[in-house]
C-alpha cells in the first residue's frame, strides 16, 4: 500500500511543477488550450498557478506525512 502513495505523491508534485510552467508561459499555455478537449476559454494564469501550487504542497505533504506522525 506504501508505494501507491509515492506513486500518487510524485503523480501530484509532476502535476503541479507542469501547472505552474503553464502559468509562466503563456504561448505554451495558449498552445495547451487550444489542444485542450475541454473548451476553456479564458481560463488565465492564476487558476493555473494557484492548482500548482496546490498540486505540488499535496505532493509534499503526502511524501512527508509519515515524518511528524
Amino acid at each position: 500500500m506504501s508505494i501507491w502513495k509515492y506513486i500518487f505523491a510524485a503523480a501530484l508534485i509532476i502535476i503541479g511543477v507542469f501547472e505552474i510552467v503553464l502559468a509562466l508561459h503563456g504561448n505554451l499555455r495558449e498552445a495547451v488550450m487550444q489542444t485542450s478537449p475541454i473548451p476553456l476559454k479564458q481560463l488565465g494564469s492564476a487558476a493555473f498557478l494557484l492548482a500548482g501550487i496546490s498540486a505540488l504542497v499535496m505532493g509534499i505533504g503526502i511524501f512527508f506525512f509519515d515524518l511528524f506522525g
